[in-house]
């Protein structure tokens, strides 16, 4: 269940020679030109939001993979975010937990409106200022950020009798990166350093996308928050085998006959009607398909077969992920949370790390454990499922209260260190004082004494693949 909470894709790319046109703001791609603006707030930064990299996946185009939308006739005003793809809100979810209104107020991590199906844009942040080097894509004035959306839930995974793929939200992750690799040359970024960041199901999603295109990546690093690709099965993989529920919806939605019909019955329904059916209807699950292409059902097969991207990783996770739910902390029982992220989050980083270091990839391992009382209210203590995320962005402040002096000191450490792989993903962390996982170690990153904390891979592996409850 947390896996569908929280589905964090982002697109970090990095620096080089470049020339950025006299009119910063309107910048030609091969989609036609773009118009982006200046907040005065953040006098230092181009923005250009609800960029459409590919057309529409509306009409006939519900349940048809990415298709490219060069239109070079068109301008687009990129002013305004982008709509955000169908989800069910988070309010309405059970039992209360951390990222809903009701548990704890901390509503800053999932929008709560503004949906839409024509939702498959993405949004890039550039320093106003000409750089003499391509900047890598990532924070400060030093690198440029892409954010990606991407169909999710039935849309992006329908798993239907009669489609030919089933994995659209992975298909469309990939096309963003095409986009940015086409085009961020134009914005001042490298398109030689691009480097895929995502947290959760964004972490597995990014994961995912290693094996899948592992012979042209396009990524020259990943960032894994809380999530790999060896993640348990039963919450990032559909068991719909005979794809019912996709058939139960279609039924209920008064779409009878045979697969096709069923889906071009379904293609005249609103959106609104669907997901309105999937949020009444807690048992309708829609997650990747295993099928050996895009998604596959052993990875531990993939990297002994070498079908892995070479390219190095961060993996971390959190200390506490799962205080963020109310059922796994019963009582305050903090240990049997931490005992089912153990055998969760952590087994399946350290399994991760070890099956990449045994075909000589490079991986840098942390363990987040920030305890900051403007991100972490009282009812969800500690490092919990994306409490590190506003420092990371440097946004904690507008959280809940100020940060304190030393809550600003971390985050600026974490997004100093994520630039430093950004720039230089083999190197640039090792140069930054944190070493890679083949020497033995791995970091504690905002532990209560110091941002970072260096530690014997030992204490942090040793002992978590243990079988776990998780009822």
């Amino acid at each position: 269940m947390l896996l569908r909470l929280c589905t964090v894709a982002l697109v970090a790319v990095a620096h080089g020679a470049v020339s950025i046109s006299a009119h910063p703001l309107k910048v030609e791609t091969e989609c036609g030109m773009i118009l982006g603006f200046i907040n005065t707030s953040t006098p230092d930064v181009r923005q250009f939001l609800g960029v459409p990299f590919v057309l529409p996946p509306t009409g006939c185009r519900r349940w048809l993979p990415p298709a490219a939308n060069y239109n070079p006739a068109a301008a687009v005003n990129a002013t305004n975010f982008g709509l955000s793809c169908p989800q069910i809100p988070l309010s309405a979810s059970t039992p209360p937990n951390v990222f809903t209104s009701d548990g704890g107020g901390q509503t800053e991590f999932f929008p709560r409106q503004n949906f839409s199906e024509d939702c498959l844009t993405l949004n890039i942040w550039a320093p106003a200022h000409p750089h003499a080097t391509a900047l890598p894509v990532i924070r400060t004035q030093a690198h440029i950020v892409v954010s990606v959306n991407f169909r999710s839930n039935i849309f992006g995974f329908p798993n239907a009798a009669g489609l030919g793929e089933q994995n659209l939200g992975l298909l469309d992750q990939r096309a963003g990166l095409e986009w940015v690799r086409a085009n961020i040359g134009a914005f001042g970024g490298d398109p030689a350093r691009i480097v895929a960041w995502g947290q959760s199901a964004g972490a597995i999603a990014a994961d995912y996308l290693h094996f899948a295109f592992h012979d042209d990546p396009i990524v020259q690093g990943s960032i894994l928050d809380s999530g790999t690709a060896l993640f348990p099965q039963s919450t990032r993989l559909s068991n719909d085998t005979a794809q019912r529920n996709f058939a139960q919806v279609a039924a209920q939605l008064g779409c009878g006959g045979v697969a096709a019909a069923q889906i071009d019955c379904l293609r005249d329904a609103s959106w609104e009607s669907i997901e309105g059916l999937l949020a009444a209807n807690a048992s309708l699950s829609f997650l990747p398909v295993a099928d050996s292409r895009v998604v596959f059902a052993n990875y531990t097969a993939q990297y002994a077969a070498g079908a892995v991207a070479r390219v190095p990783v961060i993996i971390g996770t959190n200390q506490h992920e799962l205080n963020a739910l109310d059922e796994l902390v019963p009582g305050g029982n903090e240990s049997h949370s931490d005992a089912v992220t153990n055998a969760t989050f952590l087994c399946t980083a350290a399994e991760t790390t070890q099956l990449r270091q045994a075909v000589g990839l490079t991986t840098y391992r942390y363990r987040y454990d920030g305890n900051f009382t403007n991100i972490s209210p009282p009812t969800f203590p500690g490092a919990y499922h994306g409490a590190e995320l506003p420092l990371i962005f440097g946004t904690a402040g507008q959280y809940h209260g100020a940060s304190t002096p030393y809550e600003d000191v971390v985050s600026m450490k974490l997004q100093d260190l994520w630039l430093a792989f950004a720039q230089d993903p083999q190197n640039g962390l090792l140069a930054a004082g944190w070493a890679p996982y083949g020497a033995g170690v791995a970091v504690l990153l905002g532990d209560t004494d110091t941002p970072v904390k260096q530690i014997d891979v030992h204490e942090l592996d040793d002992g978590v693949c243990v079988s776990a409850a998780l009822g």
